[in-house]
C-alpha cells in the first residue's frame, strides 16, 4: 500500500511543481515584457492648424499606476507630435521613449471634428490597414466640438485610463440603450469602397461642461465632476467626409432601421391629459420589402418591438382595454420619428439610413440600372413604414392625484 501511494504521490507533486514555475516564470516574462514595451491604448488624430498636418496625441498607459487602484499616480500618458502622415508623427513620439510602442492592444482611434470634415478619414482608415500592428478590433469615433487629444485627456471617474471608459460607455451603449454601437475599421474601409450602396456612420464623442476643468485632476475629486465625456449617437458621412451629427434620438431611430437594437427605452406623451410613460423595449426586428413593379421602387418598412411600460405619469390605468391606447401612442410615435429622419436622409440627399443597400440586396441587377442615377432617386424615393408594437403585463401601477 505504501509503495502505491509513493507511485501516486510523486507525479502529483511533479504536477504541482510544474504548475507553480510556469506561473513564476509567466509572471517574470509579463513583468520583462512590460519594462520592455509602452502600451498604447488609444490614438487621436487632429489637424495641425491650417497646413493640414496630422498632430498625433498616443495615449500611453502607466501599467503600475493602472495595476494599484489606490495610487494616486496618473493612470496614462499623453505624447503629441505633428507629421505629414500620422508614420511620421509617431516616429517622432518614439524618439520621446527609450521603449518600443506597442499597439497591439490599441482600443481607440479617435479623429477630430475638424479633420473629418475638411480632410475626411480614408488617410486614417488606410494607415489602420496598413499598419500591421494595430488590430481589426480597433475602435473608431469621432470628436464633437472639441479636439480629439483633450477627450482622451479627460480625467474620468472610476476609469483611471480614459479610452478604457470609451470602450466601457459604448459597449454598455450598445447593450442597454441601443443609440449608438462600436465601428470598427474594417466596416469603414468595406462601406468606403462599395459607395453609395453604403455610407458610414461612426459614433461621436463630445465633452459636457467647461472643457479646461476636465482636462485638470479636481474633475474627479469633486462629488459631481464639472465636465464628462459623453457618447450622444451617431456622425453620418459623404463618402469619407463627416456631413453631421445626428442627435440621440434620432441615433435610435437610425438603430431601428439598420435592425441594429438590442434593448432601450422610449418616452411617451400619455394617451389621454398631460404626462408620459416610458416603453422598454426588449426585442426589435426590422424587415425590409421592396416592390420593383413601378416606375420606381417603393420599400416597404415593417418595425416589430416586443417590451413593457415601466413608468407613467399618466391618469389612464392599463386596464382593458386602456392597453390599447398605450399601444397606439407608441407605435404612432415609433412611426412618426422614424419617419421623419427617413425625410431628413432624403431631403439632404444622402443615404445613411440604408435604402440603397435593401434595393442592392433585393435585386442587384435591377440595382445598378439605377445606380447612376441614385442621387436623383433617392430624394423622392416612396416608402411605406409600420411600426408593430407589443406590450407585455405592466403592472397596476397608475399614477395618483
Amino acid at each position: 500500500m505504501d509503495t502505491m501511494w509513493r507511485k501516486n504521490l510523486l507525479p502529483i507533486i511533479t504536477s504541482v511543481f510544474l504548475f507553480v514555475s510556469s506561473l513564476i516564470i509567466g509572471k517574470n516574462a509579463e513583468d520583462s515584457l512590460i519594462r520592455d514595451l509602452i502600451i498604447i491604448s488609444a490614438i487621436a488624430v487632429d489637424m495641425k492648424d491650417e497646413d493640414e498636418d496630422f498632430l498625433v496625441t498616443v495615449q500611453a498607459i502607466n501599467a503600475p499606476s493602472v495595476k494599484d487602484s489606490a495610487s494616486e499616480k496618473l493612470g496614462f500618458v499623453l505624447y503629441q507630435e505633428s507629421g505629414r502622415t500620422i508614420t511620421e508623427a509617431l516616429q517622432k513620439i518614439q524618439k520621446s521613449f527609450s521603449r518600443y510602442l506597442f499597439m497591439d492592444d490599441l482600443e481607440v482611434i479617435l479623429i477630430s471634428e475638424e479633420i473629418a470634415k475638411k480632410r475626411g478619414i480614408a488617410d486614417v482608415v488606410n494607415y489602420l490597414f496598413l499598419e500591421q500592428t494595430i488590430s481589426s478590433n480597433t475602435m473608431l469615433f469621432v470628436s464633437k466640438e472639441t479636439s480629439a487629444h483633450d477627450i482622451l485627456a479627460m480625467f474620468t471617474p472610476f476609469h483611471k485610463v480614459s479610452s478604457k471608459r470609451i470602450v466601457d460607455t459604448i459597449e454598455n451603449i450598445k447593450e442597454y440603450s441601443s443609440f449608438a454601437f462600436p465601428v470598427f475599421p474594417n466596416r469603414v474601409k468595406n462601406f468606403l469602397l462599395n459607395y453609395p450602396v453604403v455610407n458610414n456612420v461612426i459614433p461621436y464623442i463630445s465633452i459636457a461642461g467647461d472643457v479646461e476643468v476636465g482636462l485638470k485632476k479636481e474633475n474627479i475629486e469633486a462629488y459631481q465632476p464639472k465636465s464628462k465625456m459623453e457618447i450622444n449617437g451617431m456622425s453620418y458621412f459623404k463618402k469619407d467626409k463627416l456631413i453631421d451629427f445626428l442627435s440621440l434620438e434620432e441615433s435610435k431611430n437610425l438603430l431601428f432601421l439598420m435592425d441594429n437594437v438590442r434593448e432601450g427605452s422610449l418616452e411617451v406623451s400619455c394617451p389621454e391629459g398631460p404626462g408620459y410613460f416610458s416603453y422598454q423595449y426588449k426585442k426589435s426586428k426590422t424587415s425590409f420589402k421592396v416592390d420593383w413593379t413601378g416606375d420606381s421602387p417603393q420599400i416597404g418598412i415593417k418595425v416589430k418591438t416586443n417590451g413593457r411600460i415601466i413608468e407613467s405619469t399618466c391618469k389612464t390605468s392599463f386596464e382593458h382595454p386602456n392597453m390599447d391606447l398605450f399601444r397606439k401612442q407608441i407605435r404612432n410615435q415609433l412611426e412618426d420619428s422614424i419617419t421623419n429622419l427617413i425625410h431628413k436622409s432624403q431631403a439632404e440627399n444622402l443615404d445613411y439610413i440604408g435604402f440603397a443597400k435593401e434595393l442592392y440586396i433585393s435585386k442587384p441587377s435591377k440595382w445598378r440600372d439605377i445606380e447612376g442615377e441614385w442621387a436623383s432617386v433617392f430624394p423622392t424615393i416612396p416608402f411605406d413604414l409600420k411600426a408593430d408594437v407589443s406590450i407585455q403585463r405592466s403592472g397596476d401601477a397608475i399614477s395618483l392625484d
